[in-house]
Order: structure tokens, then C-alpha cells, then sequence
């Protein structure tokens, strides 16, 4: 049974790779592949236990935060290129990171260290950006791309990697397709040009689904319901002039959520679970750039 669990999840990620071999990297998904306990740190497993020392002090620095391989990205980079880690990885894990193609390894984990590069300077972290052009040295040291390739995959596949994170984030939620597309749109804006107008764009996205003061939005699409289902009751109790404050309130609560909706590229009326909605959007945030949620969207981690 377990060689069959095993053949299943290698065939599922050769699919992927089949489907999305050229494709960014995406750390969290590729660090799943590896049989780690989901509330175990990154640092604390086997694999980084077996990684050279030299490959731990290179990558372990890249956060600036301590000496330990502790995101996502530091643990990719370890695996690659740590000989004894690379030696024990999962087979799926192969597939992602190929041993026999060190050219498209190379791409894909110096697309991973250029994103974050390309974030930490419109952070203006000048020390982090250092780190990461370390790193990316490293990478083009070997020989088998270059700084220019490295750029150019990014700027190829990024829309990609943030296409795949919107739709595994917003599945199952109930999202009009226009927003959905203006997300995706204004986060690859982001990603591949890093400006304050850019960043403006998908920080209103947040801010559009809460309410000035922190109230989800789902409770005014609850009180419109109910407004709703009130002018009902009181028409049919000839009570005209309850129902007309009624469709009043109604119509309060329609012009906000309206206004709201509009600002996400939804048409009026469309149904949105608000809540679910920024959660998600969140997560997504997070996913892309954790350093980024960390310092400019201090409310959106996961939840």
C-alpha cells in the first residue's frame, strides 16, 4: 500500500511538472513533498540535520533573523544544494528541482531568490537585498545560467506562479470572475514592477473587503438580507410605512457593499463571501511574500 501511495504522489507530480515544468517555483508546495510533520519547524527534520555545513551557513542567513533554515525559500535552496540533502529527497520532490537538469533547477530557485529581491528593494531593505544577491551569485557561479536568463524566466513565468496561488486560495469561495482576473492582473503588476502605485492597487484590495473600523463585510451583507426579508413581512401586513424603512435601510446597506464591490472590478448585486474573501486574500499575500505581508499588511496572515 505505501509503494502505492508513493507511485501515486510521483505520478501526481510528474502531471505537474508535465503541465507546469517551466514554471516559477512555489516553496510551500514543493516543501510538502517532503514527509515533514505539518507542525514541525522547518529547521527541526532530517533533512536540514544531514545538510554540509557550508550550504546551512550560506542559506540560513538569508532572513537576517537567526541562523536557522527556517522559510520555505531557504529550505528549496538547501535541498538543491546540499549534496547529502539532494541525495535522500523525495522522488516528487526531483521532479520539481530535476538532479539531471541543473539548468532549469538553477532558473527556477534563482527566480525564487530574484522575487524576493525584486521586493526587498521596494522594501528598501538594503542589507536582505545583499543577502539575496549573494545567493543569486552562488546560483550563477555554477554555470549553467545566467543573471539574464534568471531575470527573464521570472518575468516570464510570475504571472504563472500567481495565477496557480489566486485560483488554489479562492477555490470553493464565491468570487465573481472579474475579480478574481483584476486580483490576478493587479498582483502580476506588482510582482513584475514593484512601485507605490502598483503596491497602492493591492493594498485597496485588502482595505476594500473590511470596514473602516474592522467590521467584516459579510455582517452588512447580513443586515441587507434581513432588511430584505423585512420589507416582505411588512408588506404583507399592510404595514407601508415600516416596509418603506425598511427598503430604506436596505437600500444603505446595498449602496455600501455596491461601492465596495466596485472597487473590486464586481458588478453590483454579485455575491461575495466577504469573510472568506480576505482571509484568502491574505493567504495569497503571505504566500507571494511573507516579508512583505510581515512590514505592510500587518492584519493579513494566514488564517
Amino acid at each position: 500500500m505505501k509503494k502505492l501511495i508513493a507511485l501515486l504522489l510521483i505520478g501526481l507530480a510528474i502531471a505537474a511538472y508535465n503541465a507546469f515544468g517551466q514554471t516559477m517555483l512555489n516553496t510551500n508546495k514543493y516543501f510538502r513533498f517532503f514527509p515533514i510533520k505539518i507542525n514541525k519547524k522547518i529547521y527541526d527534520n532530517d533533512y536540514v540535520w544531514t545538510s554540509d555545513e557550508d550550504s546551512y551557513g550560506r542559506f540560513a542567513l538569508l532572513s537576517g533573523e537567526n541562523d536557522l533554515i527556517d522559510s520555505y525559500l531557504e529550505f528549496a535552496l538547501l535541498s538543491y544544494y546540499s549534496q547529502p540533502v539532494l541525495n535522500i529527497r523525495p522522488p516528487e520532490a526531483d521532479v520539481i528541482l530535476p538532479k539531471n537538469n541543473p539548468k532549469l533547477a538553477d532558473q527556477k530557485l534563482g527566480a525564487a531568490v530574484f522575487q524576493e529581491i525584486q521586493i526587498l528593494r521596494f522594501l528598501g531593505d538594503t542589507a536582505a537585498v545583499n543577502r539575496h544577491e549573494a545567493v543569486l551569485k552562488f546560483i550563477t557561479d555554477r554555470k549553467n545560467v545566467t543573471r539574464a536568463e534568471i531575470e527573464a524566466f521570472y518575468r516570464d513565468n510570475i504571472r504563472g506562479l500567481i495565477a496557480a496561488v489566486v485560483d488554489d486560495e479562492f477555490k470553493g469561495i464565491t468570487i465573481p470572475s472579474q475579480t478574481v482576473t483584476f486580483i490576478k492582473q493587479s498582483l502580476t503588476n506588482f510582482f513584475t514592477t514593484p512601485n507605490q502605485a502598483n503596491f497602492d492597487i493591492i493594498k485597496n484590495i485588502y482595505d476594500t473587503v473590511t470596514d473602516d473600523i474592522g467590521i467584516q463585510l459579510d455582517s452588512y451583507q447580513y443586515l441587507y438580507d434581513g432588511s430584505q426579508q423585512s420589507i416582505k413581512a411588512y408588506e404583507s401586513m399592510n404595514m407601508p410605512k415600516a416596509a418603506e424603512a425598511a427598503r430604506s435601510e436596505a437600500m444603505e446597506y446595498q449602496n455600501l457593499l455596491n461601492t465596495r464591490r466596485r472597487k473590486l472590478n464586481a458588478p453590483n448585486d454579485a455575491p461575495i463571501n466577504w469573510g472568506r474573501f480576505m482571509s484568502a486574500y491574505g493567504r495569497i499575500l503571505n504566500m507571494l511574500n511573507t516579508e512583505l505581508v510581515r512590514i505592510k499588511f500587518p492584519g493579513s496572515y494566514p488564517r
